[in-house]
């Protein structure tokens, strides 16, 4: 037995069939950012009797528990809505959603889409941190207003999980327009320790001395400035054990991906 969900705006059933075709979207897309395992792509729909650039992300599978598991959970696509839901209320930039589509067969996943509003032409904050030619006055302008919207989704009790930089986007007009994307990973929890905040905050990679040595203009440093300057000495210790156990955990998959080869 096939059940579904849709909210959003009425499209055309054209378009409703086709954004359910991984195919379809990628063929109609003006930009495909990603096509494997999720399609992420840039495409024009009739919204309202309107033509408007939108961002369709059609997810795939990565392995097959998820799928084995998927009766017993929301679709990434319903997680990425319920989290951008949440982190507007929170302040937090996100692209605005438009729709959500979940298809369940026998309770499994079968289909699931996420529809957002297009931000304009942008960058991932990594290109821009990355790149030497850059000066560090654009830098700490962007490392700023990461660590202002990271605060305040911790505060409102959100974790990420995925928070890299490329999980931010900045809008190509300035430095001040900075959207947090990707957000099926994200949970909502009572409380949130200390170590919880700085282990999704390791993640991001800001300078490569991994807080080890001390130097001028580091990145990590002025990020924790602007994320809770009164508990930044305290949130220093922390992020240190966190990014030493993210480190950690990277050698040990490595380890273990080549044992499988």
């Amino acid at each position: 037995m096939l059940k579904s969900a849709y909210n959003g705006p009425s499209l055309s059933r054209y378009q409703f069939e086709g954004l359910r075709n991984k195919g379809w979207v990628l063929e109609s897309a003006i930009e495909v950012y990603k096509h494997h395992p999720n399609a992420v792509v840039l495409m024009e729909l009739d919204i309202g009797s309107r033509f408007q650039k939108v961002v369709v992300k059609n997810f795939g599978w990565r392995n097959t528990i998820s799928r084995f598991f998927s009766p017993f959970m929301r679709s990434r696509a319903q997680k990425s809505w319920d989290a951008s839901k949440w982190l507007l209320a929170a302040g937090v930039p996100v692209p605005k959603p438009i729709a959500v589509y979940t298809a369940r067969q026998l309770g499994f996943i079968d289909q699931n889409v996420f529809i957002t509003e297009y931000i304009g032409k942008n960058q991932k904050s990594r290109r821009i941190l990355r790149n030497e030619i850059i000066e560090s006055e654009k830098k700490q302008i962007i490392v700023q207003k990461m660590g202002e919207m990271v605060f305040a989704m911790h505060n409102a009790g959100m974790i990420h999980n995925d928070l890299t930089q490329g999980n931010f986007l900045v809008k190509d007009s300035d430095y001040i327009d900075i959207y947090l994307v990707d957000l099926n990973r994200l949970v909502r929890k009572s409380k949130i320790t200390i170590a919880e905040r700085m282990y999704d905050i390791s993640k991001m990679n800001l300078c490569s001395c991994n807080l080890e040595r001390d130097h001028a203009d580091c990145l990590w440093l002025y990020f924790l400035l602007f994320y809770d300057s009164e508990n930044a000495e305290q949130n220093l210790i922390y992020l240190k054990k966190a990014i030493k156990k993210n480190q950690m955990r990277r050698r040990a998959k490595k380890i273990k991906k080549g044992r499988g080869k």
